[in-house]
């Protein structure tokens, strides 16, 4: 029985999630949510020029977003099931 990795990475401008076979390193499936507030997903501030963040709410919608979007992607794959991610 196969079982697999989810993997999430917050960029600048978005967050990507992956599964991947743990046995064999195939990617399964991705998704990539970008963020919502700022320009490009940077929030700037006009009083300090040299501070480039992002918003706190793009993190965690982000998160749930990026995480459902590559279950629906994998669960079109034959043999996959959520309870197999181990990791």
């Amino acid at each position: 029985m196969k079982r697999y990795a989810l993997g999430v990475d917050y960029g600048t401008n978005s967050v990507r999630a992956l599964l991947a076979c743990v046995e064999t390193g195939e990617e399964i499936a991705t998704s990539v949510w970008h963020y919502r507030h700022g320009e490009k997903g940077i929030v700037l501030d006009a009083r300090q020029p040299d501070l480039a963040r992002q918003h706190p709410r793009d993190y965690l919608d982000g998160l749930r977003a990026a995480v459902r979007g590559a279950l629906s992607a994998a669960a079109r794959q034959k043999g996959f099931s959520p309870d197999r991610i181990v990791g």
